[in-house]
């Protein structure tokens, strides 16, 4: 048994989708034969099929058999939410039967049927502290931003380049995709202006990024990334008050529409005062435990650091590692600067 009591097994669970109302005798439409308390709503007949003998057959991953007891409690209350939060935010007569959040299909009459939903909704529930409530409010708003920006097509859009660049190249130690970043010592300047001439474009230049990493995991063993941040570039703009003061919508689609996607945050070159703290956080989000570890220079001091967290074989050997086929796209002007490089894999 597993927290919650909840069987760990890969089957699937025998939950069946139902339709309000449904005779609970025979589950069947309504028909001159039945009395009107033969009929259950979309709450009362997910209620009957989310009771502990079902739940049993419910099937497990790598990552929710991490889930701690006071997950599996929160996630059990808002699994019955889950219709309500459907019709809510597709307030219409096209609502649909199911609905994707990063890649993942979630049905809100079985979303025990797949792990990788409990594992998305978990994360939600993480956001607001496992508040079911404030999770029920967040799920709504993210559902209903996805629908008014069409995220199916955002991901495919190309937007005017930030004067950053951005390279997938390997897999840290826990199997987690291993994102570098090289800020110049421009961007905060530019991302300010930006902000301040066209937030709306930044903002979804923002969602696109990180809706085309997500999409990459497969929520089955691996639901975060690394990020491994080159500050060496970044020199202080008129002292330290340097950091872009991001606008409340483009942390909101950072830290509320892509929680909980960063295991781990190491910041390289970094400056002895560390006055690019804020600006880290403004331009990646910050991992969950709202740390970012900070690596003075030197490849030696770099090495030492990353081979940690990151195998020989995976680490570029400009950072002390062994693998080739590391580079990175030229840093130029905001007009021609590439803002999200080709994958590499070693």
């Amino acid at each position: 048994m597993i927290p919650g009591g909840v069987a760990s097994t890969r089957s699937h669970g025998t939950y069946r989708h139902l339709r309000a109302p449904t005779c609970h005798l025979c589950n069947s439409a309504p028909t001159a034969s039945h009395s009107s308390r033969d009929y259950m709503t979309d709450k009362q007949a997910y209620s009957r099929l989310a009771s502990p003998e079902r739940t049993q057959a419910e099937p497990q991953n790598p990552l929710t058999l991490r889930f701690t007891e006071a997950e599996w409690k929160a996630l059990r209350k808002l699994r019955p939410l889950l219709p309500e939060i459907r019709r809510i935010a597709y307030d219409g007569s096209d609502t649909p039967k199911t609905f994707s959040i990063w890649g993942v299909t979630i049905d809100p009459m079985d979303p025990a049927a797949d792990a990788r939903a409990s594992v998305v909704l978990v994360k939600f529930l993480r956001a607001r502290k496992l508040d079911v409530g404030a999770t029920k409010t967040l799920l709504i708003d993210l559902l209903r931003w996805r629908q008014e920006v069409n995220i199916d097509e955002l991901v495919k859009r190309t937007f005017p380049p930030f004067k950053m660049c951005i390279v997938a190249f390997g897999k840290d130690k826990a199997g987690r995709p291993v994102i570098y970043s090289q800020v110049d010592s421009g961007s905060g300047r530019y991302l300010r202006k930006e902000l301040e001439e066209d937030s709306k474009t930044v903002i979804l230049r923002a969602a696109r990024n990180w809706e085309n990493s997500v999409r990459k995991l497969d929520y089955e063993s691996v639901d975060r990334m690394t990020r491994v941040i080159d500050v060496g570039p970044v020199l202080p703009e008129n002292g330290s008050k340097s950091q872009p003061q991001t606008n409340a919508a483009y942390k909101r689609v950072v830290k509320d529409y892509y929680p909980d996607f960063l295991g781990s945050v190491v910041a390289i070159n970094a400056p002895s005062g560390l006055v690019t703290s804020t600006r880290i956080s403004s331009f990646f989000g910050t991992p969950k435990d709202g740390a970012i570890q900070w690596v003075g220079k030197g490849q030696g001091t770099i090495a030492k650091k990353l081979l940690k967290i990151i195998d020989a074989d995976q680490l570029p050997k400009q950072y002390g590692g062994e693998a080739d086929g590391f580079s990175w796209p030229e840093l130029g002007s905001p007009s021609t600067q590439v803002d999200a490089a080709a994958e590499k894999r070693v």
